[in-house]
This record gives C-alpha cells, structure tokens and sequence, in this order.
C-alpha cells in the first residue's frame, strides 16, 4: 500500500506547489511553460527511480560499523550484489505498479506525457539506478575507514536532491550553470527522463544523457571498488 500511496503524496503536494507558484506570479507561464508542463515533469517522481533511497544506505553503513558484514561476506553474492539486487527488486516493484496509475492521473489530468517516451525514459532510470548504488557503496564502504560516515552521507543526498533534478527542473537554473548541471549524470535520475516525457526537451538532448551516464557509471563503479577492497584489507587486517 504505501509503495502507491507514499509516492502519489509526493506528486501531490509538488502539484499543488508548482501550480500555486504559476499562479501566484500571475502569469501563465513560467520559464516558457504553462502549469501542466510541471505537472507531467513531477508525475515522473511517482516511479521513485531517480530518488534516493536512505534505508539501504543506512543498512550498509550500519552492517560494516557492527560487524554483521562477515555474515554477508560468506554469502554466493557478494556484499555488493545483495544489497544491488535488493533495491533494483523495491525499485522495479513501485515501477510496475506506480506506471498504469500515472498513466491514469496524466489522461484523468490531460497531462503532457508522452507514452511512447516511457520504455526509453524507464532504460535511462534503471541504468542510473547502478550508477546511484555505485556512489552509496562507494561512501558507506567509507565506513571502514571513519566512525561517522552517515554525516557525509547525508551531506551527498542533500547534494543529489539538487542535481537531479528533484527539487526543481534544472532548466530553471541560470546560464552557465544550468548548462553544466545537466551535463552530469545526475541529471539522468529525474531530470532527462521526466523532461523527455513532459516534452520539455527534445530526443537528440535526452539521448546525450547516456553517455554522461555510461561515464560516470564507470567512474563511481571503480570508485566502489577501490574503496571497498581497501576498506576490507583494512577490515581483515584488524582481526575482525
């Protein structure tokens, strides 16, 4: 129930701001959109695939601060693929069931949303998904080293509301810095995909993400990697 309910609360109170403010600035148009524009744009947060997700981040820096990391270590998987295979699994079940209720609040709605965009838009999703994990392993594995790792964690989320897009679309931002936001692979959790579906942007801008998105995956892959191997020779070195 509230893997519906929680999401369409959050569309909701973005919807009743964002028209609020448009009409509030008594004009019909803000940044060149009308209000429906917003609404399609934040109707893409429904599916949840570009938003942080606190709970496994906290459990990853929990199980390395009090050791229940050997339980895990001695799994087929490894400490990676059981938490990856845990989120992609949470992330893919709000999918299947957040998408027919959008596509029914954007006909209900007469929303801008472009149906043919969403197998496109959702690829670009769960690809962003890998890279996001990549960076939560990446700072929790940071736990090894540091006692207090969930200050710099929370720090990055904060950072990350922002550059996706999340807290606003980022072409509101100004030049040049609305330009450089979008190019980093950030951009690919919320805001190339819910501006590919609203029709903010255009096809040939939202296939440029990819490629942003497949160099910061290798970047934050090898990232988890290094820290996470450094971090358990350090780990195994104590005796633990």
């Amino acid at each position: 129930m509230a893997i519906a309910v929680i999401p369409l609360c959050y569309f909701l109170v973005e919807a009743a701001f964002w028209t609020g403010l448009i009409k509030a600035s008594r004009n019909q148009l803000l940044a060149g959109f009308p209000a429906p524009y917003y609404l399609g744009y934040f109707l893409w947060l429904a599916l949840q695939l570009g938003s942080v997700n606190w709970r496994f981040e906290r459990a990853m820096i929990s199980e390395i601060n009090t050791g229940a990391v050997n339980a895990l270590l001695l799994r087929p998987s490894s400490f990676y693929e059981y938490h990856l295979g845990q989120l992609m699994g949470q992330k893919l079940i709000t999918a299947v069931v957040m998408t027919p209720i959008i596509f029914a609040i954007a006909r209900i709605w007469n929303l801008p949303f472009h149906a043919d965009r969403l197998p496109m838009a959702l690829l670009m999703g769960f690809c962003y998904v890998l890279l996001l994990f990549s960076l939560h392993f990446a700072v929790a594995a940071m736990a090894f080293f540091f006692d207090h790792v969930y200050s710099l964690n929370n720090t990055k989320n904060m950072l990350i509301w922002f550059l996706t897009g999340e807290l606003m679309p980022l072409d509101l931002l100004p030049s040049p810095i609305r330009e450089w936001v979008i190019a980093l692979p950030f951009s690919c959790g919320i805001y190339l995909p819910a501006a590919y579906l609203s029709g903010r942007i255009s096809t040939h801008v939202f296939m440029q993400g990819f490629i942003s998105l497949a160099a910061g995956g290798i970047f934050f892959g090898l990232l988890a990697r290094f820290v996470w191997q450094k971090g358990l020779r350090r780990y195994s070195g104590t005796g633990a």
